[in-house]
């Protein structure tokens, strides 16, 4: 199996549509980026998706957004019902990381 590039992208620099063609630029923010006095992303990758298929690109991701944010509310309800049998108080905000890991297929 060939091994395929791993990218990070931690925001949205720019996306350019031209020639039927949707070109994202995916940005992250680094030690380096930070200290400059607009504190911009440095430019991490690029994604280049047929616009034609950026509306299934656009459902799959969204699909993906609504089930991690499902899995979050469902940890923090399980973590506010473990405390509260504990005799601790519920935490109000979510934690910063989701237990545990998923893969979405579609």
């Amino acid at each position: 199996m060939t091994a395929i590039p791993t990218v990070f992208g931690d925001g949205i620099i720019d996306v350019h549509v031209a020639s039927g063609v949707v070109r994202i630029t995916l940005g992250m923010q680094t030690a380096a980026s930070a200290s400059v006095k607009e504190g911009k992303p440095e430019a991490s990758a690029m994604l280049v998706v047929p616009v034609l298929q950026l509306p299934n690109l656009a459902r799959v991701l969204a699909e993906v957004t609504r089930q991690i944010e499902a899995k979050a509310k469902e940890n923090l309800a399980s973590q506010a019902g473990a405390q509260a049998n504990q005799g601790q108080p519920a935490q109000a905000e979510p934690q910063d990381q989701v237990a545990g890991a998923f893969r979405f297929n579609g």
